[in-house]
């Protein structure tokens, strides 16, 4: 059963949770969309905050002595959800980055749709793998993944005692772009390697037949292979969702060792 019963300095401890899983929330997958209602997240931050202050964050008194303490107490909370969240939130880019490869190779970069989830305007593939994992993740409970593991950061960081640890940050970061590119490059290698191939038989059918305009033909035979490509690869997307699933996770752990 709750105890709703507050002193000053428990309603201050509260706060300071409070702001930690909001923040986290409005950069977090899945619920930072622009469809998610703000009501929503900030009710899931209030409920999920009130559970955590009984159940799961140790209690013991903050240090600080002014108004200012207090409010570089709540600052560096805020900052510890938003980066945790951006953390977890950033491998989904993987899946644009590789879109936008296969949507040069095919032919379909002209081509952009405009994202309402994002507010922004997005490749086609892009936005296609983007749903088609998100749904995958969903399904596999990724969502409740992400808040459980978030929950638990307040066992391993404690109320107002979040530290930033500028190389491991540096580190991250780095390690993050290597794999951001290697996987990247991995998800739209199919794409590839059949427009290689188009682009070999349209080579020697240019030494066979120059009278044939292989500029005008293999527009077509490019978009016709990369849209085959799509087609076949897309039975490959429990793969490409594991690849991603286990990014956020590392991401997630390697965020929340930044920080404590």
């Amino acid at each position: 059963m709750l105890d709703l019963n507050f002193s000053v300095q428990d309603l201050e401890y509260f706060l300071l949770i409070f702001v930690r899983i909001t923040c986290f929330l409005m950069a977090a997958p899945f619920y930072s969309t622009a469809n998610v209602p703000y009501r929503f997240k900030v009710g899931l931050g209030f409920f999920s905050s009130l559970l955590i202050y009984q159940y799961v964050a140790v209690h013991f008194s903050l240090e600080y002595h002014t108004v200012i303490g207090y409010s570089i107490l709540v600052l560096k909370e805020a900052i510890a959800g938003v980066f945790i969240g951006l953390s977890t939130n950033l491998p989904l880019a993987i899946l644009t980055f590789s879109g936008k490869l296969m949507d040069m190779e095919a032919g379909l970069s002209m081509m952009s749709i405009f994202d309402p989830t994002t507010r922004i305007t997005e490749g086609f593939t892009g936005m296609f793998y983007h749903y088609m994992v998100l749904l995958i993740l969903i399904v596999s409970g990724m969502h409740r993944f992400v808040i459980s593991a978030f929950i638990d950061t307040y066992r391993v960081i404690r109320v107002g005692m979040v530290t930033f640890d500028t190389n491991a940050m540096f580190t991250t970061a780095v390690r993050f772009l290597t794999e951001y590119v290697v996987i990247g490059i991995r998800i739209c290698l199919p794409v590839f390697a059949a427009i290689l191939v188009v682009n070999v038989v349209l080579g020697i059918n240019a030494k066979v037949a120059p009278q044939m305009n292989m500029f005008a033909v293999g527009v077509q035979i490019k978009l016709f292979a990369g849209l085959a490509m799509l087609l076949i690869i897309s039975t490959l997307m429990p793969e490409v969702s594991s690849f991603i699933y286990t990014e956020i996770k590392k991401m997630m752990a390697t965020a929340i060792g930044v920080l404590s």
